[in-house]
């Protein structure tokens, strides 16, 4: 049963592509305001579940719900506009535009935002994310640490209600997560609902409040952080740790 709070719901959800199944049979709730973390192995079929959620692929079977409408078959800008924001686990800015014009971009075509607004809060988003000294510099001179700031802020600029984060701490150094984390958490006090793939535990065990576990595109666990981390199933499959 999905309760009513709910902001997302995966309804049965199944993607095949050929004889491989990378998603099988998914069902789960995410309630407005919530923090929850995506684990499972390379290949467990995580990005898909995003693909499946931010629309660049349609799943075979179940459904998906937004703010209760049905967008199962909605393509990824209406998405956008709806509300679901999305950042990748490699960063794909705009390279010739500033950091300015790359978060720009994401308030005027994902938003919506009139030209004004569309401004205001870009350079809200650019202070927010710690880039404001580099507002001006072509994104392509930007370091690891800032192109993710940059992912992230494009993703903020289209005022999200749902925010999907795919990896956004790999190859980070510990400082650099920590500011991360801190930027998340400010986020998620905004009353953002965000769920986050990622194979740094502890940067995720910082944010979430929930943890689900897919294994070959299924779930195998979906509780809280330390119930699922200690279930002999994600502790085999995951951290490949023998159930005793």
């Amino acid at each position: 049963m999905i309760a009513s709070s709910a902001i997302l719901t995966v309804e049965g959800v199944s993607k095949r592509y050929g004889s491989l199944q990378v998603t099988d049979n998914l069902s789960f709730a995410i309630d407005e305001g919530e923090a929850v973390g995506i684990i499972g192995p390379n290949g467990a079929g995580k990005t898909t579940l995003f693909n499946l959620i931010g629309g660049g692929v349609r799943p075979g079977t179940g459904r998906i719900v937004f703010r209760g409408q049905d967008i199962t078959a909605l393509a990824p800008p209406d998405r956008c506009r709806l509300g679901i924001g999305r950042s990748y686990q490699i960063p794909h800015p705009f390279t010739k535009m500033t950091v300015y014009e790359n978060v720009l971009v994401g308030a005027t075509f994902g938003a919506k935002l009139a030209a004004k607004e569309a401004e205001r809060v870009s350079l809200d988003v650019v202070e927010r994310t710690g880039l404001m000294g580099k507002v001006n510099l072509k994104s392509a001179a930007l370091t690891l640490l800032d192109r993710k700031r940059l992912e992230l802020a494009r993703a903020l600029a289209t005022r999200p209600r749902l925010l999907l984060l795919d990896e956004i701490a790999g190859g980070l150094t510990e400082r650099e997560v920590r500011a991360l984390i801190d930027t998340i958490n400010a986020v998620r006090a905004e009353g953002v609902a965000i769920i986050w793939i990622e194979h740094l535990m502890h940067a995720l065990l910082a944010v979430v409040d929930r943890i689900i576990a897919i294994n070959f595109g299924a779930m195998i666990a979906d509780g809280r952080p330390a119930e699922v981390m200690a279930d002999p199933r994600v502790r085999q499959i995951y951290m490949g740790v023998g159930a005793a």
